[in-house]
């Protein structure tokens, strides 16, 4: 629970992977929609990766569960079978137990949870009997998904018990392992076709995405379904619809999963024991691909007209995404990216960035090793306000978790990252009705390109600043060189001049430095050099031309007084310098100025000549002192 300043909040967390899918997407908004009917918020967790692959792309995805703070948490769901890492799913489970969260596995029992699983294997043999028993099929082939996968393995197992009760002999040649994806069931289908089987009268697919594939396999050789070729799936997943005919499949109601599911939550926080192994059946759905149902030619009208519409709308997505990031390109400060940001990110949400993001040293301590302990808003845009700035503890994940979770129900987390450097994260609010997470996936995506593009940019703009400062700079004392000098003076006059202001230029040089480099060496002579350079003038361009030569230009509205002003100053510093210093020596100095209006370098030129001139005269009269 979350206790604000003005109440408490209930929340129970989500961990999903791939909530673009359909399968974990409908379980997740069923999930929510039920938790928003109990008075819960929801904060939701998602890696748009499955992290099969253990690499740094998959590890910069999983950084997102570091995010997760459990002390705020009521009850945390996790589905398994959506985070492809075990030991990612178990290190979230380790560390929800520490923390006293009770966890509810979803679609796998996992040891120390709570477990809602769904009842695959009697749905599956009533389908497999709906095509033995009442289509009368004798020649069935089975596209399995992966082999030695525990769901994939069942549903073999009761395929061939079904077969058997019907006194029908199990063909190996009939069996394929699909994988439960489109290329390998095409591998499949193509063994099917030049088996020299008779052809099958019937395919039972174990999942609805192999089905589609296998019937289009079967269109494109000629097969009529179902005249020629019965064909079934499992899972229901939204895509199903899409495909002509209809597929006989199985589906579980989710509606009533995500009313069981937070049930079980409501009951463990009243302090009842809901069972630890929760089982909801899947629902034996039966449509055209086996002949029960006739094909509606409407219907498949109406299902062309609303996919077209979904290309169009992602489409325009991706229109939009472009000029995104063609704005985002001409961006070089952070608030112009972060406005360019607002307005093609989701209409409410948040870009948080480490705060070490754009510096060139990491800082070594982190929160839950992938975040810094507080997080920059580099963007917040609600209800159309957008606003960026401000620094806030990590572990509150938004910079007014209050106000957020008073506005929005439902929130999903995502990892910023390029390749395995974490950037941050972006926070979404999300609605449970018509929400387009393929969009979000997008957006983070281009905007995770976009963030590593505008970092380099800025590192590569500060290493040329630096290199433009090295060239600029006197190595010795760090003040301007002459080409420093000049380069800056430029800008100083033409300010002048807009100003009606005039030009003053100083030429000082340091007296009897050879004798200081005979004497005492010529590390204490530059140590004198050193010391002379440090005499900056506020607001004044100071550098050093070479040896013991410098030039300070500044502007003023009275020359004279300027000139007067800065003779006092430099003495001042110089006898009090002298005074502090342990030298055996004192610096003393020639100094000479000469002022004007001054437009053109020609005319600077000749300004530094006279302050030259003036500065020799009086070194000649210093001289004749000795």
């Amino acid at each position: 629970m979350f206790s604000g300043v003005r109440a408490e909040y209930k929340i129970i967390g989500v961990c999903v992977a791939g909530i673009q899918t359909d399968y974990v997407k409908e379980i997740t908004m069923s999930v929510c929609r039920h938790a928003g009917k109990r008075g819960f918020n929801v904060l939701l967790f998602n890696s748009f990766t499955d992290m099969y692959y253990d690499n740094a792309y998959g590890r910069g995805e999983a950084s997102i569960y570091d995010l997760i703070s459990f002390k705020m948490l009521d009850a945390l769901f996790i589905l398994p079978e959506s985070i492809k890492s075990d030991a990612v799913t178990n290190e979230i489970i380790s560390r929800a137990k520490e923390n006293g969260v009770p966890v509810i596995s979803i679609d796998r029992v996992m040891n120390g949870c709570y477990s809602v699983i769904f009842n695959y294997v009697d749905t599956f043999e009533r389908i497999v009997r709906h095509v033995v028993e009442t289509h009368g099929c004798k020649r069935v082939n089975i596209i399995a998904g992966t082999k030695d996968n525990p769901f994939s393995e069942e549903r073999v197992r009761v395929f061939k018990k079904v077969l058997e009760e019907n006194g029908i002999e199990f063909e190996p040649e009939r069996l394929g392992y699909g994988d439960f994806w489109e290329m390998p069931t095409r591998k499949v289908m193509k063994r099917f076709f030049d088996s020299p089987l008779p052809f099958p009268e019937a395919i039972v697919c174990c999942n609805d995405a192999m089905a589609i594939t296998a019937c289009q396999e079967l269109r494109s050789n000629g097969y009529r379904i179902p005249d020629d070729v019965i064909v079934t799936g499992f899972d229901g997943i939204e895509l199903e619809k899409f495909n002509n005919p209809r597929l006989t499949t199985a589906a579980v109601d989710i509606d009533m999963f995500g009313e069981i599911a937070v049930g079980a939550v409501s009951d463990i926080l009243e302090g009842k024991q809901p069972p630890k192994i929760i089982e909801i059946p899947y629902n034996m759905r039966v449509s055209q691909s086996c002949g029960c149902k006739k094909i509606d030619i409407f219907e498949v009208g109406d299902k062309i007209m609303d996919l077209y519409r979904r290309m169009n709308d992602s489409d325009g997505h991706e229109t939009h995404l472009f000029s995104y990031l063609a704005k985002s390109v001409e961006c070089n400060t952070p608030d112009e990216l972060s406005a360019v940001m607002s307005k093609y990110a989701d209409h409410n949400s948040w870009c948080c960035t480490n705060t070490d993001f754009l510096s060139k040293e990491k800082e070594k301590n982190r929160y839950n090793e992938s975040f810094t302990n507080r997080m920059n808003v580099f963007m917040q845009c609600e209800y159309g306000k957008y606003s960026s700035g401000g620094v806030f503890d990590t572990q509150t994940l938004l910079p007014d978790l209050e106000d957020a979770l008073e506005k929005h129900k439902y929130i999903m987390f995502c990892s910023q990252h390029f390749q395995g450097d974490v950037i941050g994260y972006i926070a979404v609010a999300i609605s449970t009705e018509a929400f387009i997470f393929q969009n979000t996936r997008r957006f983070l995506y281009n905007t995770n390109q976009i963030m590593e593009s505008f970092k380099n940019r800025q590192q590569l703009q500060c290493a040329n600043d630096e290199l433009a400062q090295l060239h600029m700079r006197d190595p010795m004392t760090g003040i301007y060189n002459r080409s420093g000098f000049h380069k800056n003076a430029r800008k100083l006059m033409k300010n002048a001049a807009k100003n009606g202001k005039s030009v003053v230029v100083f030429s000082i040089d340091m007296d009897n430095l050879k004798g200081i480099n005979d004497t005492y060496g010529h590390n204490e002579g530059d140590r004198a050099i050193k010391a002379l350079a440090k005499f900056d003038e506020s607001g004044a361009i100071c550098s050093r031309f070479g040896g013991d030569e410098f030039v300070v230009i500044t502007s003023a509205d009275d020359a004279d007084e300027c000139i007067r002003m800065f003779d006092s100053t430099l003495e001042k510093r110089l006898c009090s310098h002298n005074k502090r210093s342990r030298a055996p020596y004192d610096i003393k100095i020639s100094c000479g100025a000469a002022s004007g209006k001054l437009r053109l370098q020609k005319e600077l030129e000749e300004c530094i000549r006279l302050a030259d001139k003036e500065m020799y005269r009086q070194k000649r009269r210093h001289k004749a002192k000795l």
